[in-house]
């Protein structure tokens, strides 16, 4: 993007990294993370299999030579290999209880067409009679092959310490893949949850629908929101299906539901690149514009605060106006003030989230919070436990 002396700047996706190329050795940051610095090298070698490799690319960027030396990377042994399936003993879902009867799920949900054959049970290697069945949650790569597990039982009691604790086990560090439905659904748009049981209780709850379920797995990062937007393409296509953002009603869904709404912009938008401050529990949202047209700036803060003011009641003594400055729009948001208005707080929230999809993702984003509970699955035990039943959907 630019390059002056002592420094370079480089733009990739919604990242944007700053090179100290004066510096010995070469520093670097990351202008959206505060806390992601240090050695430009330590920053390449996060990024490639092979120290060589790294060093090399790393040298090649900052103009510099070095000797070649011939290596040869040694090869892996492949002798004793045991895939994941053996290891854990993964088989196909025959014992369902933690989902029937922990998380209330029926089985006309787990056989339904959005997610057949997409979960499986893993059974401990010396358990000979299939006692204790954890279930196991398959992490995709786009290329439809199970990349990872996460394994799910109910809470145990630790020996060591007295304490209940919940059990979740990944099965190996490959975490940027994402636990999805199945792909060959022909779906109508695209719900985004935190966890895959939100995903089933969401697809219980709503009657099935022709859905594509992405599941995040709680922590978001931006090695899983490109591989959310591979997924939305590979489904969607050129169709540009509405992405339903159904994460946890909470500060941490809602930080969530704005990562999202960033990437989205500065992946398909040509006019704004999206920043977002994050200090607990302030989100500042910086808003830069491609042209600079101070224009566009004023336009767009004033459509922001008219719809603040539009209602519904009550939002304006809530939220603080969008801020033109000469080279961005600020627009500053206190989440835990909009969670302390129970009531509120959802139609709040979905406005928020209205404001920006309709000024910059052309209201393809929409919110689908939970009506009465933190997420979907505690909403369907409440709404299973209320009306004593078993659903198959409402």
């Amino acid at each position: 993007m630019k390059k002056s002396i002592g420094s370079q700047e480089f733009k990739k996706n919604d990242e944007r990294i700053v090179l100290q190329t004066k510096r010995h050795p070469v520093t670097y940051f990351n202008r959206n993370d505060s806390l992601d610095k240090g050695r430009f090298f330590k920053f390449i070698h996060t990024r490639s299999a092979n120290f060589y490799e790294a060093i090399k690319s790393g040298l090649e960027v900052t103009e510099r030579t070095y000797p070649t030396i011939h290596t040869t990377t040694p090869k892996k042994s492949t002798k004793n290999l045991i895939s994941l399936e053996e290891r854990y003993n993964i088989q196909p879902l025959t014992k369902p209880i933690y989902l029937t009867e922990g998380r209330h799920l029926s089985l006309e949900t787990l056989h339904s067409e959005a997610f057949k054959g997409r979960i499986f049970n893993a059974f401990h290697i010396n358990d000979n009679r299939g006692r204790i069945a954890n279930v196991a949650l398959p992490k995709y790569g786009t290329d439809g092959n199970i990349k990872n597990y996460t394994l799910y039982n109910r809470p145990y009691r630790d020996r060591k310490d007295g304490k209940t604790k919940k059990f979740r086990l990944f099965l190996n560090e490959r975490y940027k893949y994402l636990f999805v439905s199945n792909p060959e659904v022909k779906a109508d748009k695209v719900v985004c949850v935190e966890s895959g049981f939100d995903a089933l209780a969401y697809h219980e709850l709503h009657g099935f629908p022709k859905a594509f379920y992405i599941s995040m797995s709680g922590h978001i990062d931006d090695r899983k929101l490109e591989q959310f937007f591979q997924w939305n393409t590979l489904v969607g296509g050129a169709t540009n299906l509405p992405i339903h953002l159904a994460f946890d009603h909470d500060i941490e869904g809602m930080r969530y539901d704005l990562m999202v709404v960033r990437s989205w912009i500065n992946r398909r938008s040509d006019r704004v690149f999206m920043e977002l401050d994050w200090k607990r529990p302030n989100m500042q949202i910086k808003l830069n514009y491609h042209s600079g047209s101070l224009a566009e700036m004023e336009r767009d803060a004033d459509f922001i605060n008219k719809q603040i003011a539009s209602g519904p009641e009550g939002i304006a003594l809530v939220f603080e106006k969008a801020i033109c400055f000469k080279d961005k729009v600020v627009w500053e948001l206190d989440l835990d003030r909009i969670q302390q208005f129970s009531q509120a707080t959802r139609s709040y929230w979905k406005k928020v989230i209205g404001i920006l999809s309709e000024c910059f993702t052309r209201g393809t984003i929409k919110i689908d919070k939970s009506p009465n509970q933190k997420d979907w699955n505690d909403e369907l035990i409440s709404v299973k436990k209320k009306f004593h039943c078993q659903l198959a959907h409402l």
